[in-house]
């Protein structure tokens, strides 16, 4: 009963997205600079097969185009990463709360579709708080892309849940997001 009630619950917030994407609100702006399809694409042919019903053949169609590479690896990203911020719910490191945005984000940009990657990105800087420059924020909207193309019914309900950490590694989010932000430890 209460995963159903979850399910509407997300089924109803993404209906809501839709009706403000079509009043022109929201995520639609244009001119960010973030690379986030390119990434997703990329993401979506290394992660091999969808059990989602994305098309992999389109995606492959975009297989030589190389994923960003370090590029959280700036001193101010580390530095805000490695970081004690505190929240509402309390204390957390900048690493847990950029993941923890990435995932409350991508849940609330599931109608922007190819360009929830941007969305959530946008809404972890203006809306959570994330302090991270553009091109490792870019890191955190592609494995957004990459989880909702891959692993959506499996992060429905949790995007931090066990379940929804292990298809991100089985369809390779995980190692296209670490390639790009480099090492994080």
């Amino acid at each position: 009963m209460q995963r159903s009630l979850r399910f509407l619950t997300v089924l109803g917030a993404v209906a809501l997205t839709g009706v403000v994407a079509l009043l022109g609100s929201g995520c639609d702006d244009t001119s960010s600079s973030t690379t986030t399809p390119d990434t997703a694409s990329t993401a979506d042919t290394a992660a091999g097969n969808d059990t989602t019903g994305t098309d992999d053949a389109a995606a492959g169609s975009d297989a030589a185009v190389s994923t960003p590479v370090d590029q959280c690896q700036n001193s101010t990203d580390l530095a805000w990463l490695k970081s004690t911020v505190t929240t509402e719910t309390g204390n957390m490191t900048g690493r847990e709360l950029a993941r923890e945005a990435a995932g409350d984000c991508g849940l609330g940009c599931l109608a922007y579709k190819d360009k929830a990657g941007e969305c959530a990105i946008q809404c972890m800087k203006e809306d959570k708080g994330v302090q991270l420059s553009d091109a490792c924020a870019d890191c955190y909207g592609g494995i957004v892309l990459c989880t909702i193309n891959k692993c959506l019914p499996k992060c429905i309900d949790d995007p931090q849940a066990q379940i929804c950490k292990d298809c991100q590694d089985q369809k390779g989010c995980n190692d296209v997001f670490y390639g790009c932000t480099g090492n994080l430890d």
